[in-house]
């Protein structure tokens, strides 16, 4: 799924190639069944789990039909999987199905999720906060961000008072909610939007 076919690889290539990159990233592979095995659990007894500083849980206001598996990130903000079951995934284990939007036909459908994808779903929803809270800092301390791209923010200030020092300072500061997180940033100064 990462383009290794367009790049030249060839199918039977691709076995060693992940079995590889899974005994050299032992812990993040541990994380995704990790997390698997806990939003089963949650899934099969309703009792929430927490894990990795995440909690994971069933919710619903039952009364309006309302049913959700949600993981609280570590900010208190909630990812919601809209009207969860489980059911066997194209392997025939058990893995976590739920409602959601085709990105291609752009319809509601039943997708599912395995723990590799729920990792997925976490970092990049913490990363977003992270760079929530530089956003929040900046704008506290004047700056107007015009735009952002995944971890940059863009701001339109006047060169001769573009402190990069200042911002930097600002983006990396601890953040309350992700003790012992080190956000170091970098930054640079043009006259035009370009990727660094």
């Amino acid at each position: 799924t990462m383009g290794a076919l367009k790049q030249g690889l060839t199918e039977e290539e691709l076995p060693d190639i992940v079995r590889r990159w899974r005994a050299s990233n032992r812990r993040i592979v541990d994380l995704w069944y990790s997390l698997e095995n806990a939003a089963i659990s949650v899934m099969q007894t309703g009792h929430p789990v927490g894990i990795k500083g995440l909690i994971m849980a069933r919710e619903g206001d039952y009364n309006n039909g309302q049913d959700f598996f949600t993981i609280t990130l570590p900010n208190g903000r909630k990812l919601f999987y809209v009207k969860p079951f489980l059911s066997p995934n194209r392997w025939g284990n058990d893995s976590i199905h739920y409602w959601g939007m085709d990105q291609t036909t752009k319809k509601w459908t039943t997708m599912d999720t395995y723990g590799g994808k729920l990792t997925e779903n976490i970092t990049q929803a913490i990363a977003r906060d992270c760079l929530a809270e530089s956003l929040i800092r900046l704008h506290a301390a004047g700056y107007q961000t015009v735009m952002h791209i995944h971890d940059e923010a863009v701001l339109d200030i006047p060169e001769a008072d573009a402190d990069l020092d200042r911002l930097c300072e600002i983006m990396g500061q601890p953040i309350p909610w992700a003790p012992g997180l080190l956000t170091p940033a970098d930054g640079f100064i043009t006259s035009f939007y370009k990727k660094d």
